[in-house]
């Protein structure tokens, strides 16, 4: 499970307080370390590199930085965001160059190993979880929609296995080079074909389930972990769960959207949870022990006597986990006063004895003897 809510100036190792110079600098620095050209397919560094980019996608830019500084992480931060994309853009495929050789006279370019791949788009999808499940996470089975590839063909796109031909336009390499010139000479960079999406081959005897794409499209499941104090909007990423693009391509990643059911007696504040409870006058000057509903199930909460209107009573530890934590936010309960508003003779008659031998004086005319009583428990 991936979660997006990152330090993305702990990712770049800068301060929050760094200028765009100091960004790309770190930037530089740990691509060249963990890009997947240079580690021989390292699936940890990888998923190192696309945080990396992550991080620099949204720091880079100063309208995304302002954003991200003022409202954390939202998922238009990263709309058609791609990893190898803000490399590319960069300009450090040919930095690279710079670093591990291959440049001479007044010209350099990108050597890579092998090809790169094709990668699928990413997937958004919603999941609603209760508050008690997000308070102490749980795994959830969710289905969504997906191109998959091609059990038909194996992703090939191809009825036969001959029926599959180079590209004319890459020469089978799925990618076209293009040359830029410089203030330091001309730059050599690389893009996808766009005659063969970057496979390097034609198809001449299309597959029919899949009208020759190496893909199509079919429900899923997928078993998702929500991590304890999750919040309402986060996002999870399952990776290479999203599309593909048949054979050869990698998959997209899956992010999963969370919604939070709303709790009907629970709010909540931060990693605490706020509750009320209802009690009457005579439980309030006497006290009393009631059974309370947490999340944790019922737990009985002792009123003192002479328990005040607008009391908070505060559970401690019996609120949200926090997030991908141990420690536990509170369970704060406003204890409301209920006055009734209707008594018997001899209730009103007890009442008004007490309010005697406190000298205390009631039912001055004005007012009913009740609306004395409430405005007795409002001071």
């Amino acid at each position: 499970m991936a979660s997006r809510r990152k330090d993305y100036y702990e990712i770049l190792g800068v301060e929050k307080t760094c200028t765009i110079e100091e960004i790309k600098k770190s930037y530089r620095k740990l691509a060249r370390e963990y890009h997947p050209d240079v580690n021989n397919g390292d699936t940890e560094k990888a998923e190192r590199f696309k945080e990396i980019s992550e991080a620099y996608a949204v720091l880079s830019n100063e309208e995304k930085r302002r954003q991200y500084d003022n409202f954390g992480f939202s998922n238009s931060l990263f709309e058609n965001f791609d990893s190898e994309s803000v490399f590319s853009e960069f300009g450090f495929g040919d930095i690279f160059n710079m670093f591990f050789g291959g440049f001479g006279g007044d010209s350099f370019s990108s050597r890579t190993s092998s090809r790169r791949q094709s990668k699928g788009s990413n997937i958004e999808t919603q999941l609603e979880v209760s508050l008690k499940e997000a308070a102490f996470g749980t795994q959830k089975e969710i289905q969504y929609t997906v191109n998959d590839l091609c059990e038909e063909c194996n992703g090939t796109g191809s009825i036969k296995e001959d029926g599959i031909e180079k590209c004319h336009v890459c020469n089978g390499t799925g990618q076209v080079r293009n040359t830029r010139q410089t203030f330091i000479g001309n730059i050599v960079t690389t893009s996808v074909c766009g005659n063969c999406n970057g496979t390097g081959q034609i198809i001449r005897d299309p597959c029919k389930k899949c009208s020759g794409k190496g893909y199509y499209r079919q429900k899923k499941s997928v078993e998702i972990k929500i991590p304890p104090g999750i919040h309402e909007g986060d996002s999870i990423r399952v990776t290479g769960k999203g599309n593909s693009l048949g054979r050869g391509s990698v998959n997209g990643d899956l992010f999963v959207n969370i919604n939070i059911t709303p709790h009907p007696d629970f709010k909540r504040n931060g990693n605490d949870i706020i509750s009320a409870v209802n009690i009457s006058f005579t439980q309030a000057i006497l006290g009393t022990k009631i059974d309370f509903e947490t999340l944790d199930g019922n737990e009985e909460v002792v009123i003192e006597p002479g328990t005040q209107p607008n009391t908070k009573i505060i559970m401690k530890s019996r609120g949200m986990v926090e997030f991908n934590g141990y420690r536990r936010g509170d369970l704060v309960i406003d204890v409301n006063v209920k006055i009734p508003t209707k008594l018997t003779k001899e209730e009103l008659e007890s009442l008004k004895a007490i309010a005697h031998n406190r000298g205390e004086v009631v039912g001055d005319g004005s007012k009913s003897f009740f609306a004395n009583l409430k405005d007795a428990f409002r001071k």
